[in-house]
């Protein structure tokens, strides 16, 4: 290898390492309302919510990391743990929580969380991992079920995140 390619392999390996280093936002949905007959998908809803904030944050220069649950997860004190643990595996200090769903009077609901990732002390003051703090953003949508079918989840994400973007100037 000659001293230029050297160098320009130096050059990305570090590209990579920094990358890696920078914290990042966990953007996590789960589905509220269980698939049935005759309704909506809404796990796919939620999916596509989803993807698109992590989408507009990773745009903008945040590392984002989008992971979704279906609506049919039986165990959500297990899957908030592999939540944090995802998060503290991939160094992220955020967590983007978003969510499509029909409340019980009928009112189509599109939220978007940001909470801070907190250190979780053990015995001693060791850090044990991670804790959810406090929400520091919130923005929601509450529309009429009957626009469900003309609802474009992809574009409220993307507004949405810029929202909070816009609250939030790094």
């Amino acid at each position: 290898m000659r001293p230029r390619e050297r160098i320009a392999a130096a050059l990305l390996a570090l590209g990579a390492v920094a990358a890696q280093a920078q914290p990042c936002t966990l953007v996590f949905g789960q589905g509220r309302n269980p698939p049935a007959p005759g309704e909506p998908d809404w796990d796919a809803l939620n999916q596509r919510f989803n993807a698109a904030v992590a989408g507009a944050l990773d745009g903008e220069g945040r590392r984002a990391m989008p992971m979704t649950a279906s609506s049919v997860q039986i165990d959500p004190e297990g899957a908030g743990l592999a939540l944090l643990q995802q998060a503290d595996r991939l160094r992220c200090t955020t967590l983007a929580e978003t969510a499509v769903f029909a409340d019980e009077q009928g009112t189509l609901v599109l939220r978007l969380r940001i909470y801070p990732l907190l250190p979780a002390l053990g015995e001693g003051g060791a850090i044990v991992g991670l804790r959810i703090g406090a929400p520091l953003f919130v923005t929601q949508r509450d529309l009429d079920l009957k626009a469900l079918s003309r609802l474009k989840p992809e574009g409220i994400g993307r507004q949405m995140a810029a929202e909070y973007l816009q609250h939030d100037r790094r």
